[in-house]
């Protein structure tokens, strides 16, 4: 998200400033150009002085850092998105930032809901990952009842190209086409990394107080969102049905797997149940108020799949449609 952002406020003209603890990523996240327009301050989340000195001279803030995803069983979740938090809302509401804004997920709101929106109550999270974006948007509401310009953002599942670390939902891409895809009951919503950059964007206007969004994108169920997969590609998608009782246990028995030798695999307990479990959500007002447009699902999946395929993620054979 934070790469994309960068470009989008860049091409809005704004000025950015990036706090980063490896300026070398950089170079692979962002173009040539943009590269050399951003400012670059060496640090980290996790340091509180850090943070207070990257944030000299800035009007406003967009925290966008932490660990990210659910496929992995352990990440340090909870001191990246809780500590982190705190130190930039905080440091930012003292330096008098505004706006603050801050990307939040779906997986903090109750999702026993029909339909989330911005309104919906917390929830409660059984996983590392979830709980700990609970705890961060809990800080985040600190700093809004006390007035300060805290803009959260309740963000879905995230694809589209150009990804620096091929996580979460575009793992589950690559699984889906290179192997196989587990179809449970439930389904996901897909949000362009583009149009939530362009989306931040357009939240950067002081004078407005705290706010939250609902960004929970498209939602479609686990079928359907094979089936365009495949469509897109020009290959069906193999499917595996399962019920939602086998692929939560298959995510727990991956978990333990993981504690005795570590591997990367698109699947913990935590992300089973959010894959069986997740709602649909209503991003009518947040579109409206910051009059952005959203691109249909399957332009957001062949372009992901071009450039998974053009970093080596996926073979060109297993995507005859989108050959060039």
């Amino acid at each position: 998200v934070g790469s994309h952002a960068v470009a989008s406020m860049l091409a809005a003209g704004h000025d950015v400033r990036c706090l980063v603890r490896n300026p070398a990523r950089l170079d692979g996240a962002l173009s040539a150009t943009d590269r050399e327009r951003v400012d670059v301050a060496v640090g980290d989340v996790l340091d509180a002085a850090s943070v207070r000195r990257a944030l000299d001279g800035c009007d406003a803030v967009l925290h966008a850092a932490g660990a990210v995803g659910v496929s992995r069983a352990h990440s340090g979740s909870r001191d990246v998105n809780v500590e982190g938090t705190t130190h930039v809302i905080g440091q930012a509401a003292a330096a008098g930032c505004d706006p603050i804004l801050y990307t939040s997920s779906i997986v903090v709101l109750d999702d026993s809901v029909p339909t989330m929106t911005a309104e919906t109550p917390l929830g409660a999270p059984s996983g590392p990952y979830g709980r700990s974006k609970r705890d961060a948007e809990l800080v985040a509401r600190q700093h809004q009842a006390a007035g300060d310009p805290v803009a959260s953002f309740y963000v879905g599942g995230v694809f589209g190209p150009e990804c620096p670390d091929v996580a979460s939902g575009m793992s589950g891409i690559v699984g889906a086409v290179n192997q196989a895809m587990p179809i449970p009951h439930g389904g996901i919503g897909t949000i362009d990394v583009r149009d939530l950059a362009r989306l931040l964007t357009a939240a950067l206007e002081p004078g407005r107080g705290p706010r939250r969004y609902m960004v929970g994108g498209q939602f479609l169920s686990w079928d359907d969102w094979s089936t365009l997969l495949g469509e897109v590609t020009g290959r069906p998608i193999r499917r595996i049905p399962m019920p939602s009782i086998v692929i939560r246990s298959s995510g727990r028995a991956l978990d333990l797997l993981k504690r005795v030798r570590d591997f990367d695999y698109p699947l913990t307990h935590e992300a089973a149940v959010q894959m069986t479990s997740s709602p649909r959500c209503d991003d009518r007002v947040t579109l409206a108020e910051l009059g952005v447009d959203v691109r249909p699902v399957a332009d957001t999946m062949a372009d992901s799949v071009r450039w998974l395929i053009a970093e080596g993620h996926i073979d060109a054979s297993r995507a005859p449609a989108l050959a060039p």
